[in-house]
């Protein structure tokens, strides 16, 4: 287990450290358009984070880095799970290669299972680094670029409207956690973040149906050209992209075609794998390329989020998984954590994990933690994972069980931290 220097201390921030933590934020983010007195605005005033929950490590009185750990919660197959957001990670300038980022992550790893938060997410400056260090990618996102002219006009479009009184947002709150529900991995949000950071900066519209319910909206920002490009032209970026029934998935692709007045393109980053390059009249993306080789460029796909299992057993034992039923010792291998380096035998059955002291037998099933964790997700198949060589299964009789148990959704997440 590694140690942290002793000439180092990861400790919680204080209000005397906000000029420091902004200088290093933005030595580290520079491309945010804030002076260093909105930075230190943001540290008191984020309605996500309070001043505690950064973190800073300081060497000789100096700070060196930094990081923000959030207390978000996970929709998961209809359970929520406490989840540590890892964001805004930070070294100074002087300081880099210095290691400083990975005993940071190792302190956030310590701080996370002491306060019994399972697991933890992040949007990597560095998949590799986190890759090493315990996250496996858990994020898929397919970015969509296309004039709003080549989508079907549906009529239902006529249903969607602006969200403008107190009410209609609390529909659109409603909407949210009733689309969570049904999905893989969305964070619950509270009333302050909904008002700060989305109805306050943004805008949303909202498609409801004949008895005036509340079915799905759309939260997005327009991008201006610049002004020697055009005047008034824009790119719509669609930030929330929530429906519950089809009607209303009409009504707001509907809805996205009608701005083709004003919108130059619509950029939508789907992460629910909707086919849209079925529906548009075009499938080339705007600016996209059209050869023998590729075809036609509909979308780009990246990878973003990434999570980690913080303590194996504390995981599956706030989680609700498949209808598996069967025994299984987990071997893994977790540079930062040496309880999940443990072996740990596990009953599964109808969903839930069991822990019998003294069990042998079962199938054994080997690979680092990173790999577990996208498995958990949703995000990795154990069969995909096993043809790949990132697991390792040794046992007897019918292992279809293990499949059974992560089979969820592919996970998405609307929320940047």
């Amino acid at each position: 287990m590694p140690t942290i220097p002793t000439e180092l201390q990861v400790r919680r921030a204080r209000d005397a450290d906000l000029p420091e933590m902004a200088r290093i934020h933005h030595a580290s983010f520079p491309s945010i358009s804030m002076t260093l007195e909105e930075r230190i605005s943001y540290f008191r005033n984020d309605p996500r984070l309070p001043l505690e929950d950064h973190w800073v490590c300081e060497r000789k009185g100096r700070l060196v880095g930094g990081f923000a750990l959030y207390n978000f919660r996970m929709q998961r197959g209809r359970t929520p799970v406490p989840v540590g957001g890892i964001g805004m990670v930070a070294v100074a300038p002087e300081a880099r290669r210095q290691r400083i980022a990975y005993w940071m992550m190792l302190r956030a790893v310590q701080i996370m299972d002491q306060n019994n938060i399972p697991v933890s997410s992040l949007y990597p400056f560095s998949h590799g680094f986190y890759r090493n260090l315990g996250w496996g990618v858990i994020g898929k996102t397919n970015q969509y670029r296309f004039p709003p002219g080549t989508l079907p006009a549906h009529p239902d479009r006529t249903q969607v409207e602006p969200v403008r009184t107190y009410d209609d947002q609390t529909a659109v709150m409603a909407c949210y956690e009733k689309f969570a529900a049904e999905m893989n991995g969305l964070l619950l949000r509270e009333e302050p973040v909904w008002f700060e950071r989305i109805f306050k900066s943004q805008l949303c519209y909202a498609y409801k149906n004949s008895k005036n319910e509340t079915e799905g909206y759309l939260v997005f920002q327009y991008r201006p050209l610049p002004a020697h490009e055009h005047l008034t032209a824009v790119d719509l970026k669609v930030n929330d992209f929530v429906w519950l029934t089809d009607a209303a998935l009409k009504g707001l692709i509907g809805f996205l075609a009608a701005q083709s007045d004003q919108a130059r393109a619509v950029i939508l980053c789907d992460q629910t794998e909707l086919p849209l390059e079925h529906i548009v009249s075009d499938p080339t993306m705007a600016g996209g390329r059209n050869n023998w080789d590729f075809g036609a460029e509909t979308t780009w796909t990246g990878s973003g989020l990434m999570g980690r299992i913080v303590n194996l057993r504390k995981t599956l034992s706030t989680s609700r998984l498949g209808p598996g039923s069967g025994r299984v010792t987990f071997q893994l291998k977790d540079e930062l954590n040496p309880l999940n380096q443990e072996p740990l035998t596990v009953d599964f059955e109808a969903g839930k994990a069991m822990f019998p002291k003294g069990a042998t037998g079962g199938v054994l099933w080997k690979c680092d933690v990173a790999v577990m964790s996208s498995i958990w997700w949703g995000a990795l198949k154990l069969a995909d994972a096993k043809h790949l060589g990132l697991v390792e299964l040794e046992g007897e009789g019918d292992l279809t069980f293990l499949g059974k148990l992560f089979s969820l959704p592919k996970p998405i997440c609307y929320d940047y931290f």
